[in-house]
């Protein structure tokens, strides 16, 4: 009698603490989940990714270059268009290059576009300031002379004009860029490209010497740098998401 007395009391016992642990193991679990659950990121309104304006502006490096340089004369606009987060950018110019040398003289004339989309990763800034990353697809169209000194054995000395007229080429980037807001609405910045897979079409008469937008032909790939002067047009405020808590 004692014996089963004496095992009933300890089942009893067993159990109660088996429950208490039980009960203690799932207040921790349920702990350890409440800790461990990540914090979602806010989502993002439809009305965010509404433009609210256009930044245009001007490359200050081609502005010094027309002023101080002797070769060539370029002038550029950039611009881009908001959508939240992410930026579709593009830039025109006209470009007028010309350089001699012993025995021959060299012009071009055209003219060439980007367009592409930015990143930008400064996600909370109040003031709208933009640290990029993107891609352009790159065009140029233009003509170029070639005025060279000759020697004929039947004739002699002579001089030879050779011309390629609706010269096309192409090239990729990867752009990086910052603007920063110097006055109300007012942004300056640089871009650093790096041109890739330059192809030149329609060059017949004799090869390429400079590319508007791109510049010195005989490389595929190049790296160039621009600093531009940007004025923002806003159509409406632009919001900026709230750091989550």
């Amino acid at each position: 009698m004692r014996l089963i007395l004496s095992c009933l009391f300890f089942s009893f016992i067993s159990s109660t603490l088996f429950a208490q642990i039980s009960d203690s193991s799932a207040e921790i679990d349920s702990t350890e989940q409440r800790i461990e659950q990540p914090t979602k990121e806010p989502r993002v309104p439809k009305s965010f990714y509404i433009p609210t304006g256009i930044r245009i502006g001007t490359d200050v490096v081609a502005l010094g270059v027309n002023t101080f340089g002797n070769n060539r004369q370029r002038y550029e606009v950039q611009a881009d268009v908001d959508f939240h987060r992410i930026y579709l950018a593009g830039s025109y110019g006209i470009n007028q290059y010309q350089t001699s040398g012993d025995g021959f003289n060299y012009s071009n004339d055209g003219n060439y576009f980007r367009i592409g989309l930015d990143a930008d990763f400064l996600k909370f800034d109040p003031d709208h300031n933009t640290l990029t990353f993107g891609l352009r697809y790159a065009r140029a169209k233009f003509s170029e002379t070639l005025t060279t000194d000759m020697v004929s054995p039947v004739y002699g000395p002579y001089e030879e004009n050779l011309t390629n007229d609706a010269v096309r080429a192409r090239w990729f980037e990867m752009t990086t860029g910052l603007r920063v807001m110097v006055l109300q609405n007012l942004y300056m910045g640089y871009t650093f490209r790096i041109q890739l897979n330059r192809r030149i079409f329609d060059s017949e008469n004799f090869r390429t010497y400079d590319v508007p937008g791109f510049g010195r032909a005989e490389f595929n790939n190049r790296w160039t740098f621009n600093y531009y002067l940007v004025y923002r047009i806003a159509w409406r405020e632009k919001q900026v998401m709230e750091k989550s808590r």
